[in-house]
């Protein structure tokens, strides 16, 4: 009944409201389907989790978790922090969504992992400054910034001091201990999936918000949903790509890199301010490898990974101040 009532609440408006409750919605499955590799990857790659329809399930679970009782803080922060509550608008929301959610699902069909956090937060500055609306560049995109640049820095930081604990903790290990490690690297990694609820949610339905739709929890229960079944439904291609084709890590220096990972962006997280959980997923594994004086990323993968970073969220803003000054042209509305 409480789905149904959400529901509702979102339905309930103008043709517009519902395309812009439609791509949020639709952002969210992308989002659920493309850090299937950032939360998961790693236990699958180590073949520790030997199905990838498990380790999708299991995204799927803890994502609802963390999105429904964490996310509160990042969906206020993307639905009302970027530009002012009162200068949200449906179109502008709705191409807010829609390009994000378009430019997300073409990074996943190229198996490319990035931010979508950045993808969402400069689709919603394009719109922004194509509606003429204010946009909080010192109070909230500066501070975003900030927390993109750092999150892969503190995750190498802490990927780094993780392995040289474990390593000397470790350093006889047993097959017994080995084999506990592996069932704490799958709880890392579960870890990770709660964090990416409380992380990304607010990216896709913050803006139902923004507009006054739903409340924050509603939103991000919601989104828990859509996010889980994107995972279950295409989260494959990403889990491969991460798992298998990126990271070369034992137990040891998996578990500290995943947990690097997710005390970086849960922190982030708390702070409402949404971070990138493969950014610090490749901090956390650099990080790790380093201590070891190891190679650990796949550098021609690492180079792909690290040209969709920069370019796709500056093609997300592009893209949505375009789209929005076409639709609003074609439809009369300013």
């Amino acid at each position: 009944m409480e789905i149904l009532s959400v529901f509702n609440d979102l339905f309930a408006g103008d043709i517009l409201t519902t395309l812009t409750v439609l791509s949020g919605l639709f952002f969210g499955w992308t989002i659920g389907s493309h850090y299937t590799g950032a939360t998961l990857g790693m236990a699958y790659g180590a073949g520790i989790i030997k199905s990838s329809r498990v380790a999708c399930l299991l995204v799927a679970v803890f994502v609802l978790l963390g999105a429904t009782f964490e996310s509160e803080n990042v969906v206020a922060t993307v639905g009302t922090g970027i530009l002012d509550k009162s200068q949200m608008t449906d179109l502008g929301a709705m191409v807010m969504m829609l390009t994000a959610a378009g430019v997300t699902a073409a990074n996943t069909w190229m198996r490319w992992p990035v931010s979508t956090s950045q993808l969402a937060c400069f689709s919603v500055v394009g719109a922004g400054v194509a509606m003429g609306a204010t946009v909080h560049w010192k109070t909230t995109v500066v501070i975003l910034f900030a927390t993109w640049v750092g999150t892969p820095v503190l995750s190498c930081l802490l990927g780094f001091i993780f392995t040289k604990i474990g390593d000397r903790i470790l350093a006889d290990m047993s097959e017994r201990t080995r084999k506990l490690l592996g069932y704490a690297l799958v709880g890392a990694c579960c870890y990770a999936a709660l964090t990416l609820g409380a992380n990304n949610t607010g990216n896709a339905v913050g803006v139902f918000y923004g507009l006054g739709l739903t409340t924050p929890m509603k939103a991000g229960f919601l989104g828990g949903i859509v996010m889980g079944i994107g995972a279950m439904t295409w989260g494959k291609p990403i889990l491969e790509k991460v798992g298998k084709g990126i990271l070369d890590l034992d137990v040891t220096t998996g578990l500290s890199a995943k947990m690097a990972q997710s005390l970086t962006a849960h922190t982030s997280a708390m702070l409402g301010y949404p971070t990138s959980m493969n950014q610090a997923l490749i901090g956390g594994v650099a990080g790790a490898g380093g201590a070891r004086g190891l190679q650990t990323l796949n550098r021609k993968a690492l180079l792909e990974i690290v040209f969709s970073w920069f370019f796709t969220p500056a093609l997300a803003g592009f893209i949505s101040f375009v789209l929005y000054r076409v639709l609003s042209a074609v439809l009369g509305i300013h």
